[in-house]
């Protein structure tokens, strides 16, 4: 975990496999996009996910 990466307060994240994740559950984008998902529209997903 880095300590000089910015963290997004409130958000935070099981997926253990993203670049913006601290190890810690907490997002370290700059900024995160979330869509819809194509077969449940009820469930979002995020799009700012990029895997390790």
């Amino acid at each position: 975990m880095n300590p000089n990466k910015p963290v997004i307060n409130g958000i935070c994240c099981d997926v253990k496999n993203c670049v913006y994740n601290n190890g810690s559950s907490c997002c370290t984008a700059g900024t995160i996009h979330v869509n819809n998902c194509y077969d449940d529209i009820g469930r979002t997903k995020c799009e700012t996910f990029t895997e390790v």
